[in-house]
């Protein structure tokens, strides 16, 4: 499995390094909103474009589980107090837990 692994990293640096060498001549400028780059090679504005995403999904992702983790410590919170409540519930005895009236005393007919 490691094998495939180091297959496809190499492959991936291979068209990598394949697409910057096409696109090492053609030179762009981006616009966002009143600010204008310098003259760039294509291949680095596209570079530091995915590099912005990853970064973002990054962040995006350690909010989310730092969310889900607080949703499961509070969930969890609530499982062991019902779990409490449960075990007290079982613990009581029939006296305690329920007074049934005195069925001595039924009417006759």
């Amino acid at each position: 499995m490691w094998v495939l692994k180091w297959i496809l990293a190499a492959l991936l640096i291979v068209l990598i390094l394949g697409f910057a060498l096409q696109n090492q001549h053609q030179m762009v400028q981006v616009h966002v909103v009143n600010w204008v780059s310098p003259e760039l090679p294509l291949y680095l504005i596209v570079y530091i474009a995915f590099t912005f995403g990853l970064f973002t999904w990054l962040l995006t992702s350690i909010f989310k589980i730092v969310q889900l983790k607080a949703d499961y410590r509070q969930a969890k919170k609530e499982t062991k107090q019902l779990q409490d409540e449960l075990d007290k519930l079982r613990n009581l005895s029939v006296e305690e837990a329920v007074s049934l009236p005195d069925v001595t005393d039924k009417p006759t007919k």
